[in-house]
């Protein structure tokens, strides 16, 4: 129920919020943390997602994708 303001783009900095559509078809909001091995999505619920790391071979063969930047995030009330 929450209405989440992104700008389009395919890069973010580490420890941007992002949308990330992975295997081309399944998009999430996380937080992503780049490493040199790769990337790390981590949710803003941790008690209920755990942080997911993808290889820099998944990121090309899956594939895994930044859309945009989350610049803003309204939550219901």
């Amino acid at each position: 129920g929450d209405i989440v303001v992104v700008r389009k783009q395919e890069d973010i900095e580490s420890g941007d919020t992002a949308i990330v559509l992975i295997n081309g078809g399944e998009a999430t909001v996380k937080k992503v943390k780049k490493t040199e091995e790769g990337i790390m999505l981590i949710a803003n619920n941790m008690a209920v997602y755990s942080p997911h790391f993808y290889s820099n071979k998944e990121i090309e063969e899956l594939p895994v994708r930044i859309i945009g930047k989350v610049v803003e995030l309204r939550g219901k009330l």
